[in-house]
């Protein structure tokens, strides 16, 4: 620029509009920034850094929780939060103080079927959706036919001498009048009653609660027999109602995942973008907030029962999971909901706690584990063969050790390691699935799904992965990673 034109008087007229300008500019950075998420910006740094969320790479380390400890018979306890996902954690001090201050934190810990229904039957049975039958949220016409309650580690427990006790949902639609009691010697299920019913919704978790500390008081009288319980707990599912006084109260702030409105979706299938509804960032906050003061009756009702393990001497010696059903998506993709095959909806809060055996620290355990777990756990610990073969292994078995992670719904079927994940969507017509594939590493969002196969590191690991999913899609017992 000349020094003749710096002497120039600048109008101000256009100096406003070059302020105006500028502004308009600022502003259009920041939306974009918000919402303009694409496949192309897929190596950038995350929006926000989620640490309660499946650590990849380097940092993720730790030891796993394995050993001898079968036959140890102590208390079971199973708590199962209902479309939790992750970060939500943090609403909820109680419970991590209990389980992830105290216990081991399993951070590559998922659910096998990221659906309500599902995902519990997996747990109960540990077994994978394609084999004990339940893959939809209407199951009705499925119980007695494939999914065989006697089945499950409840039954197996109760005919072991445990004393076993359901608070909350089981499954929807389960009738005990017509189904059975499911191995439960005390049974309470109000799914259809006080637990869906908006009015009285915000009630349910604190009342679940009440049940299980009752349960726990009154096992006092037979102290020599240990007991089984399942705690599942309302929250955080639809209808958000909170507690009155939980109305106003303060929740940690809604943080966007990296693919928050993600805008192109041409890496992935079409279902997906037909759900597409892009809500706005207000609308998902105010949603979340909801979402996580739900949350503070279920942590008040989880501090419930353990102050009743703790009054009654039952704490230590009672091995305790804590569990979402399945995980949630809240903008990522654009979409709003669970049943996808991304790390927002499968990777789930599990925790585990036995202070008698693992003490009261924090321990880390990082390896690859999931709901299917959990009843060969439950089997372990007590000292029983379950009668039926199961896909899962203990959590305390050196063997359960897998590369590989099988997930799976019923649109879709997925491999995954600690790294990425290979998803293949069934093509309603029977032709070829589309296919995903991600690197966590550089794309921790799951925002470029294309294969790309750029030199042959790459290319055979891709090989490996889809020769694995087709080989281990409709696994049982032992043939299953």
């Amino acid at each position: 620029m000349s020094d003749l034109y710096k002497k120039l008087p600048m109008p101000a007229v256009s100096r406003g509009k070059i302020a105006f300008a500028a502004l308009l500019g600022v502003l259009l950075l920041v939306v974009l920034a918000i919402f303009g998420s694409t496949r192309g910006r897929a190596a950038r740094e995350p929006v926000v850094n989620r640490p309660d969320v499946a650590i990849v790479g380097p940092d993720a380390t730790g030891k796993p929780v394995v050993g001898d400890v079968s036959g140890k018979r102590p208390n079971i306890l199973l708590i199962i939060t209902d479309d939790q996902e992750k970060s939500s954690m943090r609403a909820m001090p109680n419970t991590l103080r209990l389980f992830k201050r105290e216990g081991v934190d399993f951070n590559h810990g998922y659910v096998t079927t990221p659906l309500c229904c599902p995902a519990r039957a997996t747990m109960y049975s540990g077994l994978y959706a394609h084999n004990h039958g339940i893959i939809t949220n209407n199951p009705n016409n499925q119980f007695g036919d494939t999914y065989l309650w006697e089945q499950t580690f409840p039954a197996v427990l109760q005919s072991s001498g445990y004393y076993t006790g359901q608070f909350g949902k089981y499954l929807n639609g389960w009738d005990k009048d017509v189904e059975g009691d499911a191995g439960f010697d005390v049974f309470r299920d109000d799914y259809n009653g006080i637990e869906h019913n908006r009015k009285e919704r915000s009630k349910a978790d604190i009342l679940t609660a009440r049940r299980g500390a009752r349960f726990v008081k009154d096992r006092e009288a037979s102290d020599s027999q240990p007991w089984m319980m399942t705690l599942s707990l309302r929250s955080p599912h639809t209808p958000l109602v909170p507690e009155k006084k939980y109305l106003n109260a303060d929740v940690p702030k809604f943080k966007p995942p990296i693919s928050f409105n993600e805008t192109d979706l041409s890496d992935k299938p079409r279902y997906l973008r037909e759900k597409r509804h892009d809500k706005s960032l207000g609308y998902i906050t105010k949603r979340f907030q909801k979402y996580e003061q739900t949350l503070l009756s279920a942590d008040a009702g989880i501090a419930k029962v353990f102050r009743t393990l703790d009054a009654t001497g039952e704490n230590r010696d009672t091995l305790a999971i804590f569990v979402s059903d399945n995980g949630f998506l809240f903008g990522a993709h654009g979409v709003l909901g669970k049943v996808f095959p991304y790390q927002e909806a499968t990777n789930v809060p599990m925790y585990m706690r036995w202070p008698a055996e693992l003490g009261k620290r924090p321990r880390l355990d990082s390896r690859l584990v999931a709901n299917v777990d959990f009843a060969p756990t439950f089997y372990d610990v007590a000292g029983v063969a379950p009668g039926y073969q199961v896909d899962g292994k203990s959590l305390f078995d050196p063997g359960n050790d897998r590369d590989y992670m099988l997930t799976e719904a019923v649109k879709w079927k997925a491999l995954q390691d600690k790294d990425g994940s290979l998803i293949e969507t069934r093509d309603a017509g029977g032709g070829k699935p589309f296919v995903e594939y991600y690197n966590w590493n550089v794309d921790p969002g799951e925002m470029d799904g294309e294969p790309r196969l750029n030199n042959s590191t790459q290319k055979q690991r891709f090989r490996e992965m889809s020769d694995v999913l087709d080989r281990v899609k409709d696994c049982a017992g032992s043939d299953c990673p």
